[in-house]
């Protein structure tokens, strides 16, 4: 079984939750492959048999998800609305006490005009900009200017840490093996770095006011979060973007959002109105349809086909990009310049000049 295809059948394993995704026993190699792509857990779940690296998984982001929840409790306590999305909402949703590889941050979106509430709320919370410094076997701060420059260039503040002992000889284990965000280890423990990224937006021009006036309760018991329409064009959109311009390969981003798609709650003529207000197009389009292909008969035809048209220029379409994300070679595409495949109407000119 080739890797593409035992990914692409994990993802089917998402949407279906079918007993036996038939994949048959897996080598290293193909763990190894999986492990890159971020879904080896899905593998673990898929099966039912949950090996020392899923059971470090899970331990990590149960600290996360606390660390997520704190931060929300405290920023709804102090009257800021605060939106949870992407896979801090989604992987207990539909993955519930389980994680999907090493989760580095949880996300929350909260209002602009309430950025400096936030921020003293984190810091309240004991969270500071920093990074975890394993000679000095603790957190260094970020430089002010590194700091000053992300937040003047992106929608989001710079990242808010703090950190937890784990002294679990499974944790300790894989700590030494990843020794890398947001797990690390020490001599005799391991640290868990667990993060929260605050944005007041989702894009540099994008209006955030119309996703909080779609939002919904969250799951997780506190706060709020993006609808499903809404998590599944800014998740698919966005991820498009970091594949395709910034060489992302991970897949646990389809991980989280085929079963959002599969669950039966997504609004399609709000994704098909943001696609249209928004003109995504191809950002949108490639990865939707191939979610149609994993999922099939949840997406609505005509969403497909709107999504497709909603913007004319191919500026930012730069193809599948499933040959990069799934590791296979694409072939020249022979089919595109068959005589079938020409212009009815081109070929009519050049069989009757005028």
């Amino acid at each position: 079984m080739t890797r593409a295809h035992t990914a692409y059948r994990l993802l089917q394993w998402c949407a279906d939750r079918v007993d036996d995704p038939g994949l048959g026993p897996c080598d290293d190699d193909m763990r190894s492959f999986l492990r890159s792509r971020n879904i080896d857990s899905l593998l673990a779940l898929s099966s039912g048999t949950l090996d020392a690296r899923q059971r470090a998984y899970d331990t990590v982001w149960r600290h996360q998800l606390r660390a997520l929840l704190d931060v929300t409790e405290a920023l709804t306590s102090r009257g800021v609305r605060t939106l949870t999305f992407k896979g801090g909402e989604l992987l207990p949703r539909h993955f519930p006490g389980h994680s999907v590889g090493l989760m580095g941050d949880g996300d929350i979106l909260v209002p602009r005009e309430q950025i400096e509430t936030a921020k003293a709320v984190l810091y309240g919370l004991g969270f500071r900009h920093a990074v975890f410094d394993p000679e000095l076997g603790a957190l260094r701060d970020r430089d002010l200017r590194d700091v000053a420059e992300t937040e003047l260039h992106h929608y989001e503040l710079a990242s808010f840490v703090r950190t937890v002992e784990v002294t679990d000889p499974e944790v300790v284990a894989v700590a030494r093996a990843h020794q890398a965000h947001p797990l690390y280890a020490l001599p005799d423990r391991a640290v868990v770095l667990t993060a929260v990224d605050v944005h007041h937006n989702v894009a540099l021009d994008a209006d955030v006011t119309p996703l909080f006036e779609r939002a919904v309760p969250s799951g997780l018991g506190v706060g709020e979060t993006l609808s499903p329409a809404d998590h599944v064009w800014l998740n698919l959109s966005r991820y498009y973007n970091e594949v395709a311009i910034h060489g992302g390969c991970s897949l646990r981003p389809f991980a989280y959002t085929i079963p959002e798609i599969a669950d039966g709650h997504v609004d399609w003529d709000v994704v098909e109105r943001v696609a249209h207000e928004l003109a995504l197009g191809p950002t949108l389009s490639y990865f939707l349809r191939f979610c149609d292909r994993v999922a099939p008969g949840r997406i609505p035809p005509e969403t497909l086909a709107a999504v497709h048209r909603s913007c004319d220029s191919r500026v930012r379409d730069w193809g599948w990009q499933l040959a990069k994300l799934f590791d296979f070679q694409e072939e020249f595409p022979a089919d595109a310049f068959a005589p079938a495949a020409v212009n009815p109407r081109a070929r009519k000119q050049a069989t009757h000049p005028s």
